[in-house]
């Protein structure tokens, strides 16, 4: 066989190994039953599983700020799951609420939290993007009307179990209002999950391969990964199995 021709089929060979690429990914998963750090089989909570947690018993929700801390005797999250593994595990709006607080307290834009599993354990990590709340308080200065936003800010950590936990404790940035507001509230909180019960936060390890639909270049494996298969200008992919 001539040396031309070898190099063609070695390039042929090269063309089908980059069709056809292994990709190994993480995605974080909810479950009724944890093996370790994984889902037991069939235990896996499905997607648009509602979840709901309420302050536990005994406890307040604190914003402390620098005019004044704001105690919350109520509060409670409400959301459901937008998928039943990903990475990260994210929710659409829900409901947030707070009662019986020492000053007004309303939520104008609920956001959305997402988790993360955190390695060697059956708990993860929260942040929430898009939460805008609203607090007024009569102070000596008169009133104060403070609002307060979230952006990819770390809340705190979900804590599997039966009833599973939701410890909050974030730093929240204000946007601009009231000149007395301080630049920052630290909130505090700790939730019950009473739904759904039993909760463990695992993770699920899969194998994909992402295998090309149309003419492109797929140059690295970060290009497949598990939870997205088509890169802007490097032709279409899927994941196999879908």
């Amino acid at each position: 066989m001539n040396s031309l021709k070898m190099l063609g089929l070695a390039a042929v060979a090269a063309v089908a190994l980059m069709a056809l690429v292994g990709s190994t990914a993480s995605a974080t998963v909810l479950c009724k039953a944890a093996e370790g750090e994984t889902c037991a089989t069939g235990s896996a909570y499905p997607e648009k599983t509602t979840i709901e947690a309420k302050l536990v018993a005994g406890t307040k929700a604190k914003l402390v700020t620098t005019f004044k801390t704001i105690e919350c005797s109520k509060s409670s999250v409400k959301g459901e799951t937008s998928a039943e593994e990903a990475e990260p595990l994210t929710g659409p709006e829900g409901t947030l609420t707070f009662e019986e607080c020492n000053c007004e307290v309303k939520v104008l834009k609920v956001g959305k939290l997402s988790t993360v599993h955190i390695a060697g354990t059956n708990n993860g990590t929260l942040s929430s993007t898009g939460n805008e709340s609203t607090v007024t308080c009569s102070t000596i200065f008169g009133s104060v009307h403070c609002i307060y936003a979230t952006e990819n800010t770390d809340v705190g950590t979900l804590t599997g179990g039966n009833p599973a936990k939701l410890k909050a404790e974030a730093v929240i940035p204000r946007l601009t209002t009231n000149g007395l507001c301080s630049e920052q509230s630290e909130w505090s909180a700790e939730y019950e999950v009473t739904a759904p019960k039993p909760l463990f936060i695992v993770t699920r390890t899969a194998n994909v391969e992402c295998v090309e639909k149309a003419k492109g270049n797929y140059t690295n494996e970060e290009d497949c990964t598990y939870t997205r298969n088509k890169e802007p200008e490097k032709g279409t992919w899927e994941r196999f199995p879908a």
